[in-house]
């Protein structure tokens, strides 16, 4: 069998890619040991930064994120002091939670900006209210039915004075 001699991407030793075992990262290759310890060692930063480019990718049907996208996480980052997490649960809150349309977004994110706060809001009363029942059952909780009786409408009508013009003579 032909050899295939590739350089690893993490450690840098080459390897025959024919007879080791072996990930491919993009276009490159890496040892099945390295890459594991790579994934182990980031950190969450790396981790939400990745989820939030597969995320969008995923929402404009993209194969990569383009660099208008880049340049507004760039701002919304330095600028606004957002965090990877939240333009991610952001961008969630807008077009899966309240049904934002997506052809007005121009191919960009700038949504974010006006929905982080909301968005905010939203995740944080979530939160609340797993830490309130956090302590509680599912399986003893019994929901309280209330019957409530709507009577039928019953319809009004209007007695108008009839008109006489013998009334106005008098």
């Amino acid at each position: 069998m032909a050899k295939h001699i590739v350089k690893c991407l993490y450690c840098g030793k080459s390897f025959d890619a024919s007879e080791e075992e072996f990930v491919k990262v993009g276009r490159r290759y890496a040892h099945v040991t390295c890459a594991e310890d790579y994934e182990k060692n980031k950190t969450q930063e790396e981790k939400d930064k990745e989820a939030l480019e597969k995320y969008i990718m995923h929402l404009f049907n993209e194969d990569k994120v383009n660099v208008r996208i880049q340049k507004q996480i760039k701002r919304f980052r330095e600028e606004l002091n957002y965090t990877y997490s939240g333009i991610l649960k952001a961008l969630i809150y807008h077009y899966e939670i309240k049904n934002g349309d997506i052809t007005k977004a121009n191919g960009g994110i700038a949504i974010v900006e006006y929905v982080y706060k909301p968005a905010y809001e939203y995740y944080y009363a979530l939160w609340l209210a797993n830490q309130k029942n956090e302590h509680k059952l599912k399986e003893q909780y019994v929901p309280q039915v209330q019957e409530i009786r709507i009577p039928i409408p019953q319809r009004k009508v209007k007695k108008r004075k009839l008109f006489s013009f013998l009334d106005e003579e008098e």
